[in-house]
């Protein structure tokens, strides 16, 4: 009874830490255009609150792995909260407060998006399936709330507040991971399931890390594209844009329950392949729907559709990082290789496609591309799954 209370209150942990990984970021493009004109910014300047974070995430995610060496698991991960709080404090007075508060979140989210995966590989090893399917729902909860309350609380309250609000979720889970108990990392099971047959090689060396890498920069990609741009596709269907930021809402909270589900299919090489034909299935008709209807009914099985995808991909690349990974420190390594590449990648993306959008005037051209890279990123994923199973991790 007690270690299913231990088991309860950790997955609430999980929960609670994951909440924080999209909230400072995805809460401010609803809210952008009153930061804009407080602060007196530029187009530029306006879409950069934007892409640090992302540039973080890729840059920092690789030093945050000797930091967990250094430090700790669980003390990296009050800091990164620590700093999470104070950052959001900090940008809403003066805009280089602003600027500089954005880099503190983003450096933040990043030693949290690297230090979760070696917490729940350092405490629970035999239930990170599970675990990574919590993280998941969680971010996509709390992505599409803040996505609904953010306009009407700084319409009723000021966007400083709004932005201020976003240091309680740190703040509670700092308090929660200062209860955690300290414990030594321990290795995970040895067993033939799990044993690589090049354990003393560096990580960095090691292909099927640097294949998950691309997979996770090109589903990234993806994503960071369809938040960027959905709403403007939506209304370039004739939706209002109270209408698209619904369906923008219910694309982030939509894939929650499915990412939860996901992490019990990759327990056999059979599922995973099935599962890589189905979310190939989901980008296609999901892409294709945006591209050829405008129907407002297909336009929200469109959103469903996406938002069930790309939930599920980001929970398999999540599941991945705890699968290959035999200790918290090596969990820590690989995602910090996985993530950098990962978000370098992702970074690009939002930027590649409206220069694509601006080139053809129209969706339909720029939506074609996500395809293409939508296949491949699948074929990647095939390729990985081939590899980690030679490898025995499956």
């Amino acid at each position: 009874m007690n270690q299913s209370k231990q088991g309860i209150n950790f997955t609430f942990e999980v929960f609670l830490l994951a909440a924080n990984l999209r909230l400072a970021i995805i809460g401010i493009p609803p809210i952008v255009s009153k930061v804009q004109a407080f602060f007196h910014l530029t187009t530029v300047q306006t879409g950069a609150l934007t892409t640090i974070p992302l540039l973080c995430f890729g840059f920092l995610s690789v030093l945050t792995a000797p930091v967990i060496r250094r430090l700790g698991t669980k003390r990296t991960i009050e800091f990164a909260l620590l700093m999470l709080a104070i950052a959001n404090l900090l940008r809403t007075y003066v805009s280089w407060g602003m600027f500089a508060g954005t880099i503190f979140v983003g450096a933040g989210i990043t030693m949290l998006n690297v230090s979760l995966p070696a917490l729940i590989v350092e405490r629970q090893p035999q239930d990170a399936g599970r675990l990574n399917g919590v993280y998941t729902a969680s971010i996509n909860i709390i992505s599409a709330i803040i996505g609904g309350i953010a306009v009407p609380v700084a319409n009723a309250l000021g966007w400083q507040f709004t932005v201020q609000l976003f240091s309680i979720p740190a703040i509670i889970a700092f308090l929660t991971t200062l209860l955690l108990p300290n414990k030594q990392p321990r290795q995970k099971s040895t067993s033939s399931t799990h044993q690589t047959s090049e354990p003393q090689t560096p990580i960095w060396k090691r292909g099927h890390v640097w294949m998950l890498a691309l997979f996770m920069g090109l589903q990234s990609m993806i994503f960071y594209t369809i938040v960027a741009w959905l709403p403007s596709i939506l209304t370039a269907h004739d939706l209002s844009a109270t209408t698209a930021g619904w369906l923008f809402s219910i694309f982030q909270i939509i894939g929650a329950p499915f990412a939860y589900l996901v992490p019990r299919a990759t327990t056999k090489i059979s599922n995973l392949q099935i599962l890589m034909v189905t979310l190939l299935a989901g980008y296609l008709i999901g892409t294709g729907i945006l591209i050829y209807f405008s129907a407002t009914w297909l336009l929200v099985l469109a959103c469903l559709i996406l938002g069930i995808t790309t939930a599920s991909v980001f929970t398999f690349s999540l599941t991945m990082i705890t699968t290959i990974s035999q200790t918290p420190q090596e969990a820590g390594s690989v995602g910090g290789i996985v993530q950098s590449i990962g978000y370098l990648i992702a970074s690009v993306g939002p930027t590649i496609f409206g220069v694509i959008r601006t080139t053809f005037g129209n969706w339909p051209e720029t939506l074609i591309v996500m395809i293409v890279i939508s296949v491949v990123n699948i074929l990647v994923g095939f390729i990985l799954i081939r590899t980690i199973a030679q490898k025995n991790f499956l």
